[in-house]
This record gives C-alpha cells, structure tokens and sequence, in this order.
C-alpha cells in the first residue's frame, strides 16, 4: 500500500503543476509584458518539477510490473518536451514582441493534447481514484 500512496502523492503534484504551467503559459503569452518575466520563471520551475514526478512515477510503476501502454508513454513524452520548446519559442517572441497567434495557442493546445493523454494513460488517476 506504501507504493500505491506514494503513486498518488506524486500523481497529483504532477497534475497540479501541469494546471500551473498551462496558467502561466496563458498569462505569460496572452498578459502584459510586465508579468511575462514571471510567468517565464514560473514555467520553468513547473518544466522541472513535471519532468521530475514524471520520471519517479515511471519508475515506481516499471518497478511494479509492464506498463500497458508503453508506446502512448513515449509519444506522451514527446510531445511533451515539443511543447515545452514551443512554450519556450512563445516566450522569447513574446519578450521581442513578435508574438503571432499560433505562437501563443500551439503550445497550450499541445499541452491540454499531453494532459489528455496522461489521463488516457493513467484511466483517470489520480482524479478516478478506485
């Protein structure tokens, strides 16, 4: 039961950091320029702290049996570290004032597609919790 609590701790500190970093890609490319350079920072400590509870929870579950979907996870990853680089991309036209439409909807639509993803992943969990 230990491993299972633990699954859902870190489960839902990725969930919730990923709902922080679609927020403040929103603020961040859509909001004045004066809040942007937070935003940036915010992003980029969410970007860490995702990778980080994704890494555990992937190897919490390798630990604990095949994974089911091993093919979604990858694509999962993919295209997570893709939105990252284009929340990246958002930014820096954002901060030269270049920002076109696409640069600023791309990556949270990318985001929402790898959340989406997650749940597909994961049956829900941790927010369907049996």
């Amino acid at each position: 039961m230990i491993v299972r609590e633990r699954i859902v701790v870190w489960s839902w500190m990725h969930l919730i950091v990923g709902v922080a970093l679609v927020v403040a890609v929103a603020v961040g490319l859509f909001g004045p320029e004066k809040g942007a350079k937070i935003c940036v920072m915010i992003a980029r400590v969410c970007y860490v702290l995702i990778i980080l509870s994704g890494v555990v929870m992937a190897v919490m579950s390798l630990m604990h049996g095949p994974l089911r979907h091993p093919v979604l996870l990858i694509v999962k990853i993919v295209l997570a570290l893709v939105a990252i680089g284009l929340v990246e991309m958002g930014f820096a036209r954002k901060k030269r004032d270049a920002v076109l439409a696409v640069d600023a909807w791309l990556p949270i639509v990318l985001i929402v597609v790898v959340v989406v993803l997650g749940f597909v992943l994961t049956g829900g969990f941790p927010i369907l919790m049996k």
